[in-house]
């Protein structure tokens, strides 16, 4: 049997030569084209040609893909756990929880001259003088207490440094023991 470039280029020239080729051997061609190719022998000669050199490298390729899936994944999954522990733990409440005066006192405000930079900062268990008084000095401001019963109540409460000194009374303000105003200069605590 021919192979197929073969009977092309016979094809060829016998649309541009036909006076070239006799009857016998046009007949001879069709009769070529007639028989049935070998599917096995044409699939091994392509396979050698082919396939030998591509099979090792489609491997690696899927494995590959694989491998990078699973470390996609993975990242992802971090990410997202990453996200969850952040958002918790900005849900604290912002807003001042009283205590009972029995409480422990776990921790204590911090001295007003090491609040340097802006942020949170936590009072736990701390009384209000000692919260406004870091307040009044953060915003260099005289703290002017006028109700001793007030100053010795005890708070959780979280500090932004970046709320405005009016958002942070009006949250001070929500308890009906704590009146805060700013009035001449002077954080009062009334």
């Amino acid at each position: 049997m021919k192979t197929n470039d073969h009977n092309k280029q016979l094809c060829r020239d016998m649309q541009e030569a036909p006076d070239k080729y006799s009857d016998q051997e046009i007949e001879a061609m069709m009769d070529d084209l007639d028989q049935v190719p070998d599917i096995d022998e044409a699939w091994q000669q392509f396979a050698q040609q082919h396939i030998s050199s591509v099979r090792p490298m489609h491997t690696w390729r899927k494995i590959a893909a694989i491998l990078i899936g699973i470390l996609t994944l993975s990242g992802i999954a971090i990410a997202a756990v990453h996200i969850v522990r952040q958002s918790h733990h900005e849900e604290r409440p912002v807003t001042a929880v009283e205590k009972p005066q029995s409480a422990v006192i776990v921790s204590q405000a911090l001295p007003t001259d090491t609040i340097v930079k802006t942020g949170s900062v936590v009072f736990d268990d701390v009384t209000l003088d000692s919260i406004a008084n870091d307040i009044a000095a953060y915003h260099h401001l005289d703290m002017d207490l006028q109700n001793e019963q007030a100053s010795q109540l005890r708070f959780y409460f979280v500090w932004n440094q970046e709320d405005s000194l009016q958002e942070v009374i009006e949250k001070l303000n929500m308890f009906e023991q704590v009146n805060l105003a700013v009035e001449d200069g002077k954080l009062m605590v009334r």
